[in-house]
């Protein structure tokens, strides 16, 4: 990772935005990962063309406004249960 620039400054944009909840969410899912598949990982990213960090970063932009959208449509349905959308 430390030798790709872009890959870096797209980490650390990233977690600027984090907040405790994240850290914990993130630390949970790290639990679960095996050493061999966070190595494969790794390799990737620090090998990455510009634009497969760019897929990358739409890719999780996209899974992130979806989870919204879906968290925002739960919220509206608890808070009308009767209503049809």
């Amino acid at each position: 990772m430390m030798s790709n620039p872009e890959l870096m400054r797209m980490a650390s944009e990233s977690m600027k935005n984090l907040k405790a909840d994240d850290l914990r969410n993130a630390a949970e899912h790290l639990k679960y990962t095996r050493p061999e598949e966070m190595v494969e990982i790794g390799e990737k990213m620090a090998n990455a063309r510009p634009e497969e960090i760019a897929a990358m970063r739409l890719r999780a932009d996209a899974q992130v406004t979806y989870e919204i959208n879906a968290a925002e449509m739960l919220k509206k349905q608890a808070c009308h249960p009767h209503s049809i959308h």
